[in-house]
């Protein structure tokens, strides 16, 4: 309150720092809480699987669909109205310079064809963005995983629990600049609390960063863990060659936020977005006045009224909801039910990575010999006979060689025998 008092009765000199008050207060006030993003994660992982289900049982939905924001877009009801009340004085007469008047729609035709180009090229754009959004947010947490598989059967285990915890540190501070939905006091500071990602001294150095402003902190952190795999050099921990394999792949995490970070950096153009949204307020009215004139004046059967209005809710529906469409995908990390998981990639990650470093490889009899040999002796499952019999065929094979040497050496000496009788 006080804060608010001061913005609000400071004056010339003032006037600046008030207004940097006001700012910082509203962000703040507008700033989701981690309990509000674990919930808004748990519907958005439940739309999901929503594409699976029959066309009828999508259609009744209401939450995470275009309904919500199609039913409160003042253009459509603009364009609806319009028809509407133009229809209604069509009924009531029209005057006499208007009864003559020629209101073709091929001329808005060919406008609702190039809309429709633009439009759906930016959806498209929009859309691949998204998915290479998507596929580097995959490519970090898999880099992870392959780090804490090599640390697991490499590296002593106080090195790689250091480096997985760094690593997942790392992946979830790269989040936190990419928009202004996940910030470093709803995200990171309550998965560092749970998952105790850094020590109180790490996470302390980290906050100078200002993790909110850009990608600063998730780049030292990756720094943290190369010098980690060079400490671990010099200690002769590891040889250089594992050394550079790891290095590999923290510089292929860190290029993956890199990769995110340019998204964010160069959307899609703001003039292109403009222009779409300009044209589609300019032709969705035409087209309401050219359709509701089409109809006719005069006494015209109801159902004409009723037919040709669902088409002009149904080109306003189809104009905005694929402008809406594109935009919605343009950020996808915001708050949006379409937006990425964040929240489900970070607890993955961090479960997953933690398991592989936690695994326990069972270790076969020392006594046995044979041990692999009577694993593939006691399996159900064919490779198939010119496989599976391979190894009997040999071993009858040296079976029937054998019996056959044996049988030869006998009926060689019983001859040689009565050879040197006779002679005898």
């Amino acid at each position: 309150r006080i804060f608010r008092n001061t913005a609000a009765d400071c004056t010339d000199g003032c006037g600046t720092i008030a207004g940097d008050i006001t700012y910082a207060l509203q962000t703040h006030d507008d700033e989701l809480t981690y309990a509000e993003l674990a919930k808004i994660e748990t519907r958005r992982r439940d739309i999901l699987r929503r594409s699976e289900e029959p066309a009828w049982s999508v259609l009744g939905h209401w939450d995470g669909t275009c309904l919500r924001i199609l039913i409160l877009d003042p253009l459509i009801w603009l364009t609806t109205i319009l028809y509407v009340l133009i229809r209604v004085k069509c009924h009531i007469g029209l005057p006499d310079y208007m009864q003559d008047a020629d209101l073709s729609s091929s001329n808005i035709s060919v406008i609702g064809g190039f809309l429709s180009f633009f439009l759906v090229f930016f959806v498209v754009s929009s859309n691949k963005n998204f998915h290479e959004q998507y596929d580097l947010c995959m490519k970090a947490k898999g880099k992870i995983f392959e780090v804490a598989s090599i640390a697991q059967a490499f590296l002593p285990r106080e090195i790689g629990l250091r480096l997985v915890r760094r690593m997942n540190a790392a992946q979830v501070a790269g989040y936190i600049g990419l928009s202004n939905t996940y910030t470093q006091s709803n995200l990171f500071a309550e998965v560092n609390k749970s998952f105790k990602l850094l020590s109180d001294e790490e996470f302390k150095r980290v906050a100078e960063l200002n993790m909110n402003a850009g990608g600063s902190a998730y780049r030292e952190i990756i720094a943290w863990c190369q010098h980690d795999v060079a400490t671990a050099v010099k200690e002769e921990v590891i040889d250089s060659r594992l050394a550079s394999q790891l290095r590999d792949k923290l510089l292929e995490l860190q290029s993956a936020f890199g990769g995110l970070y340019n998204h964010a950096d160069q959307p899609i153009s703001s003039f292109y977005v403009h222009f779409i949204c300009l044209l589609s307020a300019l032709y969705l009215p035409l087209f309401a006045v050219s359709t509701a004139f089409g109809v006719g004046v005069g006494e015209v059967f109801w159902t004409f009224d009723v037919i040709n209005g669902l088409v002009v809710c149904l080109q306003a529906i189809f104009v905005v909801g694929l402008r809406q469409l594109g935009q919605n995908m343009a950020d996808p990390f915001g708050d949006d039910l379409e937006d990425l998981s964040v929240l489900t990639y970070v607890k993955f990650t961090w479960t997953m990575s933690n398991r592989i470093m936690a695994s326990s490889v069972p270790t076969p009899p020392a006594s046995s010999s044979t041990f692999e040999e009577d694993i593939v002796r006691e399996r159900e499952a064919s490779i198939g006979d010119a496989w599976e019999n391979k190894d009997e065929k040999e071993t009858s094979n040296k079976h029937t060689k054998a019996s056959r040497d044996r049988g030869s050496g006998v009926s060689g000496g019983s001859s040689s025998g009565d050879v040197g009788g006779g002679g005898g």
